[in-house]
């Protein structure tokens, strides 16, 4: 994982004499994830466009879940409480789809901008199971992750855009496989303007 995040830095070092002519964002906002209860938290991430309708992006998701279990509540066994943090660091290409809605794609002066993509990286669990009987019982992992998604960008300045996404994520927790549905929401703010 460390030699694709180093492959990305060299990649966007020697494009910097053509500054000009590429684009980066950054971006931040709500996610989500399926299983382990539902986790929620936040995401971070910039983008590099070497071409107009093609990017390279890293992206940070740092997801939580606080649960209590009480139908043990009245039990011998007392009330129970999970903690649950998930973190994730993903990279990869992303497509921006513009002709498929060319005509269609404006929205009182807006732009509507849908896109796919795809990520490979690394994810983090780590649950703490709290109860009385037999007290704090903690477990983490880490392991290969990958998503597949797509999602909508709704350019509402030049240089902002509302992005909503919605994807696959597999995580390989336990020697296992893990499927969880990604839903998020942010904003993205553009160092060149989008106000094509």
């Amino acid at each position: 994982m460390k030699n694709v995040i180093y492959a990305l830095l060299v990649l966007c070092a020697f494009s910097l004499p053509a500054f000009g002519q590429q684009d980066f964002e950054f971006n931040g906002g709500y996610q989500h994830a399926s299983g382990d209860q539902g986790l929620d938290g936040f995401t971070a991430g910039a983008g590099w466009n070497p071409l107009p309708q093609f990017q390279l992006y890293l992206t940070y998701d740092g997801l939580y879940d606080h649960s209590t279990l009480g139908s043990f509540a009245l039990t011998q066994v007392g009330l129970t409480v999970v903690n649950s943090h998930m973190q994730e660091i993903l990279t990869g290409p992303r497509l921006f789809l513009p002709g498929l809605w060319k005509g269609h794609g404006r929205v009182e002066g807006h732009r509507l901008i849908p896109y796919l993509d795809a990520g490979f990286g690394e994810a983090r669990l780590h649950t703490e199971l709290r109860q009385p009987l037999i007290g704090t019982v903690q477990a983490a992992d880490t392991a290969f992750a990958w998503a597949l998604g797509g999602g909508m960008d709704y350019r509402i300045y030049p240089h902002w855009t509302i992005r909503g996404d919605l994807g696959l994520l597999r995580t390989h927790f336990v020697e296992s496989g893990q499927s969880r549905v990604r839903l998020g929401l942010g904003v993205v703010w553009s160092v060149r303007s989008r106000a094509q």
